[in-house]
């Protein structure tokens, strides 16, 4: 398997999209929402929408191999994404 087929497989510009999705409504909510309980249910909420885009980006791609690994890592990568939005909101705010 060459760099491109590996670069492929893992369909990059499909996770980044995830990513930024995530990061989008993550700001969006660290910005909006200052109360520190519902900051967190709408973070929640903002992961399970971030892993309904991972699904359907991932989906998408109709490759089956590699499905698992590459949807898991899209999704821990947005909570990242979330989490670290949120702790530089605490600490900025």
């Amino acid at each position: 398997m060459s760099d491109t087929d590996e670069v492929h497989s893992w369909h990059l510009p499909r996770l980044i999209i995830a990513w930024a999705v995530a990061a989008v409504i993550g700001v969006l909510v660290t910005v909006l929402e200052h109360d520190a309980e519902q900051r967190f249910a709408w973070l929640a909420l903002a992961i399970g929408a971030s892993t309904l885009v991972t699904f359907g980006l991932q989906l998408g791609t109709a490759q089956r191999e590699g499905f698992i690994t590459r949807t898991a890592f899209s999704v821990a990568g947005s909570v990242v994404v979330i989490a670290v939005i949120d702790l530089i909101g605490l600490l900025v705010g």
